[in-house]
């Protein structure tokens, strides 16, 4: 049984595994988004974003809230974005002999609005 367990929590963090559907959970942690904003806010095209979100879709970290043929999408859990935010601080703990790096870092945002930071 502890096999299927870590098996199913492995495959959650791989659908977090890719720098750009982490950007896209930082920019839906915001508030709604459709696809078409987050192509332009990533960069990528509507085709790419699309295949990210259905993975995170299938791994539901994130949620389509349709409305007639538009399609808003959401975190399913604001306990996705704490685990991002975990994982960014400890990240961060990491660079301590890097400033530079751990300035530039710290800048990012936060990946829920209204978290606090942790010093």
């Amino acid at each position: 049984m502890d096999t299927v367990r870590f098996t199913l929590v492995a495959e959650m963090f791989s659908a977090l595994s890719h720098p750009k559907r982490l950007e896209i959970i930082s920019h839906i942690g915001w508030g709604e988004r459709g696809s078409g904003e987050l192509a332009t806010l990533t960069g990528l095209s509507k085709a790419n974003v699309s295949q990210h979100l259905n993975v995170l879709k299938a791994r539901a970290l994130v949620y389509c809230e349709k409305s007639g043929t538009s399609c808003r999408y959401r975190v399913t859990s604001p306990k996705v974005l704490e685990v991002c935010d975990l994982i960014r601080q400890i990240v961060l703990d990491q660079l301590t002999t890097d400033t530079e790096r751990r300035k530039s870092l710290s800048e990012v945002l936060p990946f829920a609005q209204g978290r606090k930071e942790k010093a």
